[in-house]
């Protein structure tokens, strides 16, 4: 029998972030993507330890190289951090790589490979304008669903919608929920000097901005400020086998299928759910519940649906209470029993991916180590919903005097199963004329001037031999009418034409091919900003 792995305790030295934003010598001061990455250099400021101490060097960071033209990126931080001789690792987990970088920073110390750890999450999306940044970012999304028109914020859209019907709201009062949670992050936001969006909402500004065309249907039903925005931001964490006044406590990792069409269900995250419990049994707690009015709850949501979803995942709330629970300062309000994204959360205070979980963890380090909790969870969710880190801080004397039983996780829900490689659209339809199937989602992007349709995302689930399958679909906005009557549970047909594939007599359409071109579109342009050229 093998004897079971005891980790050294890992602590939290010092942490250090810079205000959340775009440093674009507009919004805040201009500096390039290494020039951020040497303010990070400050976190020594608040430690007895020396960059010399230091014996790697762990950065989290989505897809630099697409972003800012800057590869080996790990080793050209520890250098302009006057760190090189160190180990140094990019970590890139899409959009929960700060909260991996500290995972991987901590097994570093926790295996005894190391004593004194730098663990960086960094992004600077500024240095490429939007639509190019929704392009990168949509390469964390399966190919084909990617080319079919799936984006971050249609994942967004189609969790919400999938509480809509669940909890049978109907249009008014999910705007109305949405309006409620956009008012609540920017109140914290405006609250912290380090937000992005540093100022209120009130739900009668939420309404007026739907009147006079601003907060524009983006992708339905998420509206303009019903997800987060597009930030720059860096943020350090020196890990220590030294005691220190907070220590990691638990940190937990899951991983979902990448595709979309084949999850079960969008009203629950597993790999939340299994990261969450994998924290807890590290941290010896079989119910995060029992620590109501000591812990603060930093959570990912990048989009009003993804909210109350984790409340429920992370064992916060029954989901009897989704609707209610970051709507009643009393359970999550900051004298609540959960405090939850008093700083402002990503949609307040910004979501510069890579940088998102690093900073989650730092200002959890802040809120212990001033003395309002006694312990942190922060939360991050990595690419389509599928790479998920749950990370533990805590008070070391807290720690080290409740109860810490040995446990093991259980009861876990099952992942989703990605369809057999044999089974896709071709071969479903290969001389079989007409093959029906069930309707089972669908979201639809509208133009922000005009308000007009553009792209609509279908799944379909279909029978074959006893098991249900499901395919994502793009049509064009022009069929916004016939799409928007369907409900769960719907007939649809699909077919094979001259013209390509048909749904409900609709035709399909690809709006974004990743083409070697695409790929060459991004290193060309990461080699201009390398060299100074235009």
């Amino acid at each position: 029998m093998t004897q079971q792995f005891k980790p050294r305790e890992v602590y939290v030295a010092s942490s250090f972030m810079a205000p959340v934003g775009r440093y674009n010598g507009r919004e805040r001061e201009a500096l390039s993507f290494l020039e951020m990455a040497e303010k990070a250099g400050e976190v020594f400021a608040g430690s007895r330890l020396k960059r010399s101490d230091i014996n790697a060097v762990v950065v989290g960071c989505q897809n630099p190289v697409a972003f800012s033209g800057v590869d080996n990126t790990a080793a050209k931080i520890a250098g302009v951090l006057g760190i090189s001789g160190a180990k140094s690792v990019l970590i890139d987990t899409a959009s929960s790589s700060g909260a991996s970088a500290l995972e991987y920073a901590y097994l570093q110390i926790a295996s005894g490979r190391c004593d004194h750890v730098l663990a960086i999450g960094i992004q600077k999306m500024s240095d490429v304008p939007t639509g190019q940044a929704t392009r990168i970012v949509a390469g964390v999304i399966d190919k084909d669903e990617a080319e079919f028109g799936l984006s971050m914020p249609a994942c967004g859209a189609l969790v919400a919608r999938s509480l809509i019907e669940r909890l049978k709201l109907s249009t008014d009062e999910w705007t109305a929920f949405s309006a409620l949670l956009t008012q609540r992050a920017h109140r914290y936001a405006a609250r912290n000097p380090e937000a992005h969006l540093g100022f209120e909402i009130p739900l009668e500004e939420y309404y007026r901005q739907i009147v006079t065309g601003k907060n524009y249907r983006y992708w339905w039903p998420l509206r303009y400020h019903d997800f987060c925005p597009m930030s720059d931001g860096v943020a350090a964490v020196l890990l220590s086998a030294t005691p220190h006044e907070v220590i990691v406590s638990g940190v937990g990792s899951a991983t979902d299928i990448p595709t979309i069409a084949d999850r079960p269900y969008f009203h629950s995250f597993p790999a939340t759910v299994r990261a969450a419990a994998e924290a807890y049994a590290m941290a010896g707690i079989k119910k995060i519940a029992d620590f109501a009015g000591k812990i603060h709850v930093n959570m990912h949501d990048p989009f009003n649906g993804f909210g109350p979803i984790n409340m429920v995942d992370l064992g916060f709330v029954h989901r009897r209470r989704i609707v209610e629970a970051l709507l009643n300062d009393e359970l999550t309000g900051e004298q609540g029993a959960f405090p939850t994204n008093i700083t402002g959360g990503l949609k307040g205070r910004g979501h510069p991916l890579g940088a998102t979980g690093m900073i989650q963890i730092v200002e959890n380090h802040r809120l212990i180590t001033g003395g309002r909790f006694q312990m942190g969870l922060a939360h991050s969710i990595g690419g389509p919903i599928n790479n998920n880190v749950v990370t533990l801080l805590e008070r070391t004397s807290h720690y080290r005097q409740r109860p810490r039983p040995s446990l093991t996780p259980w009861g876990l829900p099952p992942l989703g199963r990605m369809k057999p490689k044999q089974m896709n659209v071709g071969e479903l339809l290969k001389g079989s004329g007409e093959v029906q199937g069930r309707f089972v989602a669908a979201t639809t992007r509208f133009d922000f001037k005009t308000g007009d349709p553009e792209g609509i995302i279908i799944i379909v689930s279909c029978l074959v031999n006893g098991t249900r399958y499901s395919f994502l679909f793009g049509v064009g906005g022009e069929h916004y009418r016939q799409v928007v009557q369907l409900r769960s549970g719907d007939q649809v047909s699909l077919e094979q034409s001259e013209e390509g594939i048909l749904v409900n007599r609709i035709p399909v359409r690809k709006f974004y091919q990743r083409s070697m071109s695409g790929v060459l579109e991004f290193a060309g342009s990461g080699w201009k900003k390398l060299t100074g050229g235009s």
